[in-house]
């Protein structure tokens, strides 16, 4: 069974993932009753009626992998920009130490 999942979709799953496909519709379902924004509770709904039709295993596997795939991008993220600072401070010319004016003394 092929289900698509949009983007928004996706991060529903990610922020709501659980072990189990009950516990995480559950999580969703349970966020629907107090979403005032119908584009948001649109995208909750969308995102159960979904998963509710993947079955058991795949689904926790779908989960699962969802999940790992955002931290994977956010870890990538995270060294990509570590590494363009590093970069950055490398090509950098450093800043000449100000001379410090001589001070009279009394």
């Amino acid at each position: 069974m092929k289900t698509n999942f949009f983007k928004d979709e996706l991060v529903m799953v990610y922020q709501y993932a659980a072990d189990t496909k009950e516990a995480t519709l559950a999580g969703l379902k349970e966020i629907v009753p107090v979403i005032r924004d119908w584009q948001t509770r649109e995208i909750v709904e969308s995102t159960i009626r979904k998963l509710d039709a993947i079955p058991e295993p795949e689904c926790r596997r779908f989960i699962a992998d969802t999940k790992q795939l955002f931290i994977q991008k956010r870890d990538n993220s995270i060294r990509r920009r570590l590494a363009e600072a590093k970069a950055q401070t490398r090509t950098q010319k450093p800043h000449p130490k100000r001379k410090q004016p001589d001070r009279e003394r009394s």
